[in-house]
C-alpha cells in the first residue's frame, strides 16, 4: 500500500456540555492512500458522522475537544496548521459530498450562482483570479464529468427544478471544482432510489478512476459498502472495533458488532428472506378504481402559460384487511401522490378510492376519516414537533377527536408501552430521543386514535440496520395484536420483501406490476421491476448470483427518466 495521503493516528475526542464530559472517540485510527476507496460503517451514534468532521474541520471547539492524537493530510498535520491554512484545504485538497442532496442547496439561488460561489471563494483563500466566463467554463466542464450533459441549462435551474438524482450529481460537481485529492462522501444514496443510486455510486467508482481522487464513504448501507469500497472500518460507540479488506469483512467477519451489522440487512434472496403472509384475510379494506391524478403547472413570468402534468394513471388495486401492501418504484414515480390520495389529501382527478367499502367522498365527517387511517412519515426528526414533549405530540389526535384530559394521560401510557418506550419518556423533547425512538413515538402518535389502516411512507429510510430491525418488528407485532393493514411505500425492496405480503411496483404514475411478494422477486416481469431488483445492492455473492439480469438496452431505457429536468 502506497503512503496514506489521510491518516487519523490515535484520535480521542470528548464533547463538554453541562460541565459534563462525555468522550466519543475512543484511539479511532484509520488510514486513506492514493486512489483507495476506504469505507467507514456504523449505526447511528457509533461516531462516523464526528469522525468525519475532525477530519475537515467543522467541529464546534469548545463543546468538542480533541485530547489526542492527530489527524495528517499529505503528511501535514492538520491540528497543528492555523485557521487559514486549514481553510486552503477545504474544498481543494478535501471535499465532501453531503447526505441530503435537497437540503445542501440555497433553494432561491441558481445552480450556477452557488457553484460560481464556490470558485470565487476558493480564489479569495488562494490568491487566485479567474473570469465570470472561465468560471462558467469550467463549471460546464465539471458537470459533463459527473454525467450532466445539458449543463446549460442545469446551470441556469434552481435546486427544485431537478431530480434527486441530479442533484446529487451537482452536489459531486461542486465537490470536484477546486480539484481535491480525496473526497468524504456522508451516506451518499440514503435519499435516492435503488435505480438512482447505482448510478451515483457507479459515478463516483468513475470518479475515483478518472481523477486520481481517493475517497472516504461514511455509511451505514452494508450493500452499497460491498459494491464501492476497497477497505472498510467498522465503528461502534467510538472505537473501530475491526478493519479488513472488503473481501475478508463480508466472507468472514470476525467481531460480533460486524456480525450483528450483517445480520440485520434484509436478504433480497436467500434462506434468512422472511415470509410475511395474511393467513386471515377479510374484505377490501381499500379498493382504488381507475384512479388518476392530473397537476397544472404554471411556466413564465411576463406571460404565463400553464400545462398538465399526469403524476398517477389509470391505478387500480385492491387491499385487503390484514395485508402489508408495499408499493415501490423510484422517486417520482408516483407512490407518494398515490398515498396522499389514500389518505384523502389530494382528491383524484378521475376514479373512486373506497375505504372499508364507502367512497372517500362519502366521509364528511374529518374526524371519522382520520380514526379510520392515518400516517408514519418517512423522517422522524421532521414530523415531530421540536418544541414538544413526548405527552403533547401524543395528545395532539387526541384532543382532535374530543378525548378529556384525564383520557389523554390514560392514553399516553398505553401508547408508550404498545411501542416498548418506558413511562420517563413522556416528558421528553424530540432532541432527547434516538432516530429509532422517535419513529416509535411517531408510530404511537399515528395509532393514538385507534385506526384499522396505517400508510407507512419510507418509515425505515433514515434509520440504520439495527434501528430498522427493531421497527419492523415492532410494526409486525402491533399488527397482529391490533388487526392492522398496512400501506407500505418504499423505495428498498430488500426491506420490502421481508416485511410485505403483497407488492405493486409503480413505474411512470402506473402499475407495471402487482401480486405476492414472492412471486414477483422470483420472476419479475416487466423490464422496469428487473432494472429495479438489479440495482440492489447485496452483501454476498450468492444474492448477487441470484438477482435478475437486465440487458444494457432495458436498464437504459428504464433510467431514462432520471436524467431529465423535472
Amino acid at each position: 500500500m502506497s503512503t496514506p495521503i489521510l491518516e487519523v493516528s490515535s484520535l480521542n475526542l470528548s464533547f463538554t456540555t453541562y460541565g459534563r464530559r462525555a468522550q466519543v472517540l475512543h484511539d479511532v485510527s484509520l488510514s486513506v492512500s492514493k486512489g483507495e476507496r476506504v469505507a467507514l460503517i456504523g449505526q447511528s451514534g457509533s461516531g462516523k458522522t464526528v469522525t468525519m468532521r475532525a477530519i475537515i474541520g467543522t467541529l464546534p471547539m469548545p463543546p468538542a475537544n480533541i485530547e489526542s492524537g492527530s489527524i495528517s493530510f499529505e503528511g501535514r498535520d492538520l491540528l497543528n496548521l492555523t485557521k487559514p491554512e486549514r481553510n486552503r484545504i477545504k474544498g481543494t485538497g478535501i471535499s465532501i459530498v453531503l447526505q441530503d442532496p435537497l437540503l445542501s442547496f440555497n433553494p432561491v439561488l441558481t445552480i450556477g450562482r452557488q457553484m460560481d460561489d464556490i470558485l470565487r471563494y476558493a480564489e479569495i483563500r488562494l490568491g487566485q483570479r479567474q473570469s465570470a466566463s472561465q468560471r462558467k467554463a469550467l463549471i460546464l466542464k465539471t458537470l459533463n464529468k459527473v454525467q450532466l450533459p445539458q449543463g446549460v441549462q442545469i446551470f441556469d435551474a434552481y435546486p427544485m427544478m431537478l431530480s434527486g438524482g441530479m442533484r446529487q450529481r451537482v452536489l459531486i460537481a461542486m465537490a470536484l471544482l477546486n480539484k481535491p485529492r480525496l473526497l468524504i462522501a456522508d451516506e451518499p444514496g440514503t435519499a435516492l432510489d435503488v435505480t438512482t443510486q447505482k448510478e451515483i455510486l457507479n459515478l463516483l467508482n468513475k470518479l475515483v478512476k478518472d481523477e486520481e481522487l481517493s475517497l472516504l464513504l461514511i455509511t451505514h448501507d452494508l450493500g452499497v459498502v460491498r459494491e464501492i469500497s476497497d477497505r472498510v472500518y467498522v465503528m461502534e460507540r467510538g472505537h473501530i472495533v475491526e478493519a479488513n479488506t472488503n473481501e475478508e469483512i463480508f466472507s468472514n467477519p470476525v467481531h460480533p458488532y460486524t456480525q450483528k451489522l450483517m445480520a440485520c440487512v434484509p436478504a433480497l434472496y436467500g434462506e434468512r428472506v422472511r415470509e410475511v403472509k395474511n393467513d386471515q384475510p377479510g374484505r377490501p379494506k381499500i379498493q382504488v378504481a381507475a384512479i388518476t391524478k392530473d397537476f397544472t403547472q404554471r411556466s413564465g413570468f411576463f406571460k404565463r402559460t400553464w400545462s398538465s402534468v399526469r403524476a398517477v394513471n389509470s391505478v387500480n388495486l385492491e387491499i385487503e384487511s390484514g395485508d402489508v401492501f408495499g408499493i415501490a418504484g423510484e422517486s417520482g414515480s408516483g407512490k407518494t401522490t398515490l398515498a396522499k390520495m389514500l389518505l384523502g389529501l389530494h382528491l383524484p382527478s378521475s376514479g373512486q378510492i373506497k375505504i372499508d367499502g364507502r367512497p372517500i367522498n362519502d366521509f364528511s365527517d374529518a374526524k371519522e376519516f382520520r380514526k379510520l387511517i392515518q400516517i408514519v412519515y418517512q423522517n422522524p426528526g421532521s414530523s415531530l414537533n421540536p418544541k414538544r414533549t413526548v405527552t403533547q405530540q401524543l395528545a395532539v389526535p387526541l384532543t382532535f377527536t374530543n378525548h378529556s384530559k384525564a383520557s389523554i394521560m390514560t392514553r399516553t401510557a398505553e401508547l408508550l408501552e404498545m411501542v416498548d418506550l418506558p413511562p420517563s419518556y413522556a416528558s421528553m423533547y424530540p432532541h432527547e430521543l434516538s432516530g429509532g425512538q422517535k419513529q416509535r413515538v411517531a408510530i404511537a402518535r399515528a395509532l393514538s386514535v385507534n385506526p384499522k389502516i396505517l400508510v407507512l411512507d419510507e418509515p425505515t429510510s433514515a434509520l440504520d440496520v439495527l434501528i430498522q430491525n427493531t421497527v419492523i418488528d415492532l410494526l409486525l407485532k402491533l399488527r397482529q395484536e391490533l388487526d392492522l393493514t398496512y400501506v407500505f411505500i418504499s423505495h428498498d425492496l430488500s426491506l420490502m420483501r421481508n416485511f410485505c405480503n403483497r407488492v405493486a411496483i409503480m413505474f411512470r404514475g402506473e402499475i407495471c406490476e402487482q401480486g405476492l411478494t414472492r412471486d414477483v422477486f422470483a420472476n419479475p416481469k416487466h423490464a422496469y421491476t428487473r432494472a429495479l431488483l438489479s440495482s440492489i445492492p447485496v452483501i454476498s455473492e450468492r444474492e448477487e448470483r441470484l438477482k435478475p439480469k437486465i440487458t444494457t438496452a432495458e436498464r437504459q431505457a428504464v433510467l431514462a427518466s432520471s436524467t431529465a429536468l423535472t
